[in-house]
């Protein structure tokens, strides 16, 4: 088996409570490297068109990268997968801190789970052993008291990954948490988990990951950390404020939704109360995830209405889902917001756009305080803001709607509420304005996990890369040929994903880090234009998933707001209106998918050596 791998990946049937454990072939690892890349290769063959995702026939897999664990700076990530409730199509949600580690060391590259179990259950991985144990007594508790319950009675040493209420309730923007605030949120996983009856997934071990060149991998370490501490790239700005730093940035610059969406930034009260330096009135420690060098994020203790609260800062997508896309610029409130959907397991994102809808539906008289329990909710109105989210996550009143998103909730109010409804495909979108950077709106279209903020802009490419792809590095003002290097920016950030790497760490570092670092652990040779190739593959994969599950997204629609449809007449984006189809169809030239379909073409698939998945799609 190849460095970088534990050469072991478990199956567990929640059906019949039987486990057992599956060699990965040695060309799997080598064409999809880890991740979602493996897990989309093993589920498109697993999961059957037309699956349930809330049914035994969908696999939920939890997977790590061969960086995962090892010496390569911010190798800290794990990937939740399966199909996604939300969507309906392909699903992962991306998650850091320990956990990711822990799973390797405790033998396994992945596991995934088959079946419903007939109660509710959690795993417990130790040192190489894997045993279904019974969950009935921590059903019900919110996220941060199964965290207390596992170190108190697993040991302090075992990390943890569950679902709190709102994943046991089926809502369909919950994720999976895991460090009381280390969230992989999106496609909606958590609800899987939920209907599954896994509660969560425990790891702890003493196994070292193995390196095909120790040696090498220690030069690069030290190489690519002084890049770090050198402030290469955004290094600096992730290690002295994390992403907090960029939330007063993006309420000024047009890169912010603003007020649903509906406004631009000069709508929003007043910045200053969200700059980085308040923040730090509320700090209680500076804190890092697994050996990485960055420690970007930390945790926060305020008074709010009569308690005391503490928990992760919130990162500028969950800042701003609760700040300009509500206009409330409140930090205290913006912890507690934070605090309970880690709590209580909710997509951040997901979460203040269901929010802010539910604001501008109250605002137009599609609901009122009778279907809110009470409640008038209010632009800038935190404490009515802060209460929404916990009737989200319970499935209380209106609540019980949002909780399956803004298009469901929409189609249930019927067609007035949906101008309001802001998402491609049934998920919300994140807190980066298309307006602002309008390569963002063939990204949210058309990744196989709509609406992702994470899968490669133009200001998600490392230091050093270079494209004579035309439409790279151009004003946003000039977007014809802006579609023709996305390709390559995304394959580039796919491979960074499913090698286990942070993409804080991916955009601080020059581009040959992933490269190296892969060839260096695995011990295959790896360059730049590999990991095109290889992400182009993750593409296909993922992109074929989707059609075979009946889904089209050329015909799936995006929302006017969001694609400046009027475009709006004030601010640092007055005037922007995205030009989808443009750019849209050299995507799909580039990418060599159907015009009218995105159906990856057969002599893509064949290059790729995915030949079964053009028989499949083709004959």
């Amino acid at each position: 088996m190849s460095g970088g791998y534990m050469g072991k990946i478990l199956w567990v049937n929640l059906d019949n409570s039987t486990i057992h454990e599956e060699v990965p072939d040695e060309r799997l690892l080598r064409d999809f490297i880890g991740g979602y890349g493996l897990g989309a290769r093993l589920l498109y063959e697993r999961i059957p068109p037309g699956a349930d995702p809330l049914g035994p026939e969908n696999i939920l897999g939890f997977t790590t990268g061969p960086l995962t664990g090892t010496l390569a700076a911010t190798g800290t990530r794990w990937t939740v997968v399966g199909k996604s409730p939300l969507t309906g199509g392909w699903g992962d949600a991306n998650g850091s801190g320990f956990f990711a580690a822990a799973l390797k060391q405790a033998g396994y590259d992945a596991v995934f789970f088959t079946g419903i179990a007939d109660r509710p259950v959690y795993l417990f991985l130790d040192d190489g052993r894997a045993e279904l144990r019974d969950a009935g007594h921590l059903w019900g508790q919110d996220c941060y008291q199964v965290e207390d319950w596992v170190k108190a009675e697993l040991g302090d040493d075992v990390e943890a990954a569950c679902i709190g209420p709102a994943g046991e309730k089926l809502s369909l923007i919950s994720g999976v948490v895991h460090h009381k605030g280390r969230v992989a949120a999106r496609s909606g996983l958590g609800a899987v988990m939920g209907a599954k009856r896994l509660k969560m997934v425990t790891a702890r071990g003493t196994r070292k990951v193995p390196m095909a060149d120790p040696e090498a991998a220690r030069a690069l370490s030290k190489k690519y950390g002084k890049e770090i501490t050198s402030g290469v790239g955004f290094a600096d700005a992730y290690r002295t404020k994390g992403t907090p730093g960029y939330t007063p940035v993006g309420a000024v610059n047009g890169d912010s939704p603003t007020r649903n969406w509906g406004a631009s930034v000069l709508a929003f009260p007043d910045v200053e109360p969200l700059e980085f330096e308040h923040l730090l009135e509320y700090r209680l420690e500076r804190k890092s995830c697994w050996h990485c060098p960055i420690s970007c994020w930390g945790t926060s203790q305020v008074e709010y209405q009569g308690r005391t609260v503490e928990a992760h800062q919130p990162e500028y997508e969950s800042a701003s889902a609760f700040g300009t896309m509500t206009l409330n610029n409140d930090y205290p409130s913006l912890i507690v917001a934070n605090e309970l959907c880690n709590r209580l397991g909710l997509d951040t994102i997901s979460a203040g756009g269901c929010v802010a809808f539910a604001i501008e539906c109250y605002e137009h008289g599609l609901i009122s305080s009778e279907d809110t329990g009470g409640i008038e909710l209010a632009w800038g109105d935190h404490e009515s803001m802060n209460a929404m989210v916990e009737k989200i996550a319970h499935r209380e009143d209106i609540g019980d709607l949002l909780a399956a998103g803004v298009e469901r909730a929409a189609e249930k109010l019927g067609p007035e509420s949906e101008p309001f409804a802001i998402h491609v495909g049934g998920q919300e979108l994140p807190m980066h304005d298309p307006r602002f950077e309008p390569a963002m709106g063939v990204i949210y279209k058309m990744d196989a996990t709509p609406g992702r903020h994470t899968q490669a802009c133009q200001f998600l490419v490392p230091p050093g890369y270079e494209s004579d792809r035309p439409g790279f590095g151009i004003d946003r003002e000039q977007q014809e040929g802006r579609g023709r290097w996305i390709r390559e920016a995304c394959c580039l950030n796919h491979v960074s994903n499913v090698s286990g790497v942070c993409l804080f760490g991916y955009l601080s570092t020059h581009i040959p880090f992933v490269p190296e670092f892969l060839s260096a652990v695995t011990g295959q040779p790896f360059s730049v234009e590999d990991m095109v190739t290889v992400g182009e593959r993750i593409a296909n994969i993922r992109q074929a998933f989707n059609v075979r599950h009946g889904i089209n997204a050329v015909t799936q629609p995006t929302p006017d707001r969001a694609y400046g449809r009027p475009a709006l007449p004030d601010g640092p984006t007055a005037g922007i209106t995205v030009q989808l189809e443009q750019m849209l169809g050299e995507y799909l030239e580039d990418m060599g998918w159907t015009q009218d379909a995105a159906v990856p073409k057969r002599d893509v698939l064949e290059r790729l050596g995915l030949e079964d998945v053009a028989r499949d799609l083709w004959d």
